[in-house]
């Protein structure tokens, strides 16, 4: 049997050769989990925080579902997300802080199928949340999924609609200060804004704006009652998903300044 013999230097040629191909391998593996990754980021991570506390009742519940539900169906609100690119639309229904949150993980919305793939979800969520009204917790979970694997979107927001302030009465184990949610949330550049639905409540709007909201271009919504919540909510998206209005607050403001809308239907009025 016959060897055939390679010069040394032949093979070590080979040898980097291999080299130089397995590093292009690894290099070529890295950037394309590089794009996969840029790709999976969206332009806009919004996360819908919607009030099950115990003072709204089933019908009022039934009524922001689908007043949701028509939002994503309009088309303004479908507009909106088409100009503002890529979008990545996530729930929480908070309530009690000794119960369970309904989370719905973010859905990518750059279709009107998508929209309303995302109008049927909410539509038909089972309600199982009531209680107190620990908006502290449902803002922190709002945070968590907005910071979490998906968290690498260009804006981040949070929109939150509501009845009434948060709860004084603390859980020890379970309560969340709204203080310290919405101060991680201004930590790492989250937008919190609010729909104040006027029902009981005195100054609602007031005590959103004070407490609960923060951002860039950050600003309430108030709405008086659940009747009207569906035209009022899908102006207050339309408002917080285009980035050109974003742009034009901020550029009027000159200055973090937060501010409030007014919601009549079928008109709004603005004050500072």
């Amino acid at each position: 049997m016959r060897t055939k013999v390679i010069p040394s230097h032949l093979r070590r040629g080979r040898t980097r050769d291999a080299r130089c191909g397995v590093a292009s391998m690894a290099v070529l593996a890295m950037l394309s989990l590089a794009g996969m990754a840029e790709a999976r980021c969206a332009d806009l991570a919004l996360v819908l925080a919607i009030d099950a506390s115990g003072s709204i009742n089933p019908g009022e519940f039934a009524l922001q579902q689908q007043g949701y539900a028509a939002a994503f169906r309009s088309a303004p609100v479908q507009s909106a997300l088409a100009a503002a690119g890529t979008v990545d639309i996530g729930v929480v229904v908070w309530g009690d802080t000794a119960m369970a949150l309904q989370i719905l993980g973010f859905q990518r919305v750059d279709t009107p199928a998508d929209a309303e793939a995302l109008a049927l979800r909410i539509a038909d969520l089972p309600r199982t949340t009531h209680g107190n009204t620990g908006i502290g917790r449902g803002v922190a979970a709002a945070v968590d999924l907005l910071a979490g694997s998906e968290g690498c979107a260009s804006r981040s927001v949070v929109n939150v609609s509501g009845d009434g302030p948060e709860s004084l009465a603390p859980r020890p184990r379970f309560h969340m200060p709204l203080a310290t949610a919405r101060q991680r949330a201004a930590d790492l550049g989250i937008t919190i804004n609010a729909l104040a639905i006027e029902t009981e409540a005195a100054d609602l709007a007031d005590w959103y704006r004070d407490n609960l909201i923060t951002g860039p271009g950050a600003f309430v919504m108030e709405v008086d009652g659940f009747e009207d919540f569906a035209e009022a909510i899908e102006a207050k998206l339309v408002r917080e998903i285009t980035p050109l209005a974003l742009a034009a607050w901020e550029a009027d403001l000159q200055s973090l300044t937060f501010t409030t809308a007014t919601y009549q239907a079928p008109d709004r009025r603005m004050s500072p």
